[in-house]
């Protein structure tokens, strides 16, 4: 009798345990989550340091570590002005304008400089650093503008992508893009592009986006719907993708042989009727472009759609309709020729990286899947093969996670996320009726190529600073200028 009833009471016992461990766990999956606590810190080490922490001043674009077989490089930007005539490096607002003692404090704009006319620029300094064999960055540039610093896979060539307005006045030409600087020697000195890179595709040089496929080939694509007429339909839906192969020096738009976009009239059918599509969607949703070059002759591009509607005299467009339109791309006499279209309903590419081995990965969507997928693809047939699900912070509790960066390197991929967590009305009641979230961002790394996924110990959202592609080191920084204390150095991760 008496071991029935110690069996009874170490039962007893095993459930208030459990009882007790369920919520905790549950509470610290959420709290850790939320304050980013835990991830792995593999091969720590301290990259640079910068003088002043305004060298590696975080943004969402335009910012962080570019590492190239030449050097490593740091972007920093300041949301305000600022007088730095007595900083180190080169004054890029005085090399544009021309020179420096031509410099007037009570006029804004109508410099007289190296295009011969006006200058602008917006109430921001974008500051450029280059890592020297002291392990210090040292400003070798700064610029009154956004900046955005892209380079050859090789590195010796270097394009600083800028907002600043071609001067009033300048040469004569059709070309409208913000003026970009090319280096050819380090950042030792820097010469405007008089027509640009691939000016078509965008005329806001630092949002261009240039993928380049060796130390010549690069590629652009405009924003799609490309520049409406007078009675507001786009020009033209067959074009929007530029490609040079001498680093812009020659230039060539490659049409499609079909419209790249369906409209939100082809789109509806795929819905049950009556529901709501409210004003979101526009006449083509919400477009991704992406290309990828596989060899001198053979490449590909995928054109993704996004469409929400949601219940009848719903609140909110839930439910997602996705197209994503693709074609092969064939050289043939020196000119690329893009093959038929091809529609894949129900699929969108969030996005597309590629690595010096040409393996190809993208981060997708399907309708009817609640998790985002990572792939690869098939160059023969242009299919995705799902590896897994992109990694979430609250896992294993249900969470929708999207993407807020995808690195590549020889070995390794590294997402940047941001994910939600509805809690349960029984839990966190509200007035509305509808479920309260919880966001949290992360940064993972798989060797696997997304079949697995290990968190690091990184601030998610503008934690990770880049990745060396060379060596899958990953760089990032803690806290940021308006900090007490801010830390000026750049620290990185072995991930190989």
């Amino acid at each position: 009798m008496s071991r029935r009833v110690s069996l009874i009471k170490a039962f007893l016992l095993l459930a208030f345990v459990i009882a007790a461990a369920v919520p905790t766990g549950y509470i610290w999956i959420i709290v850790s989550a939320k304050l980013e606590l835990g991830g792995a810190s593999p091969g720590e080490e301290v990259v640079g340091t910068t003088s002043r922490v305004e060298q590696r001043a975080r943004q969402q674009y335009c910012t962080g570590v570019l590492a190239t077989p030449k050097n490593t490089w740091l972007v920093g930007r300041m949301d305000r002005a600022e007088k730095a005539e007595d900083q180190p490096g080169i004054d890029l607002d005085a090399l544009i304008r021309g020179s420096a003692a031509e410099q007037n404090d009570d006029e804004p704009s109508g410099f007289s400089g190296l295009f011969g006319g006006g200058f602008s620029s917006d109430p921001q300094t974008s500051y450029l650093s280059r890592l020297d064999a002291n392990g210090e960055f040292v400003q070798v540039a700064r610029l009154g503008d956004t900046a955005c610093l892209v380079a050859t896979p090789d590195g010796a060539t270097l394009f600083l992508l800028t907002g600043v307005n071609r001067p009033q006045g300048a040469q004569q030409t059709d070309v409208q893009q913000t003026v970009i600087l090319r280096s050819d020697d380090q950042g030792g000195s820097w010469m405007p592009l008089e027509q640009g890179l691939l000016a078509d595709a965008n005329s806001l040089a630092w949002s261009l986006e240039p993928y380049f496929f060796d130390s010549q080939q690069v590629w652009a694509w405009a924003s799609l719907p490309q520049s409406s007429s007078t009675y507001g339909e786009p020009e033209d839906l067959r074009g929007g993708l530029y490609y040079s192969p001498d680093l812009g020096t020659t230039r060539e738009a490659i049409t499609a042989s079909d419209d790249l976009l369906l409209r939100l009239a082809d789109i509806r059918s795929r819905a049950p009727d009556g529901v709501n599509w409210g004003d979101y969607n526009g006449e083509y949703g919400r477009i991704t472009s992406h290309i990828r070059q596989f060899d001198d002759q053979h490449a590909a591009i995928w054109v993704s759609q996004s469409f929400l509607y949601g219940e009848p005299g719903g609140k909110y467009l839930t439910t997602p309709v996705f197209v994503t339109s693709k074609a092969r791309l064939v050289r043939e006499g020196g000119q690329w020729r893009m093959g038929p279209l091809e529609r894949e309903f129900g699929l969108h590419l969030d996005e597309v990286v590629s690595n010096d081995d040409k393996r190809v990965i993208a981060v997708i969507e399907r309708e009817g899947d609640a998790a985002t997928q990572v792939a690869e693809l098939d160059p023969q047939t242009l299919a995705w093969q799902p590896h897994g699900s992109l990694p979430s912070p609250f896992w294993p509790l249900p969470s929708g996670t999207g993407l807020r960066g995808l690195e590549i390197g020889k070995g390794v991929l590294v997402a940047n996320v941001d994910s939600s967590y509805r809690v349960p009305l029984w839990l966190y009641p509200t007035s509305d009726g509808d479920p309260a979230t919880i966001s949290a961002n992360a940064v993972f790394y798989s060797r696997d190529w997304g079949h697995s996924w290990s968190r690091l110990a990184i601030e998610g959202y503008l934690g990770v600073q880049g990745l060396d592609p060379r060596t899958d080191r990953v760089f990032w920084a803690e806290g940021d200028w308006y900090d007490v204390n801010p830390d000026p150095r750049i620290h990185s991760y072995r991930l190989d």
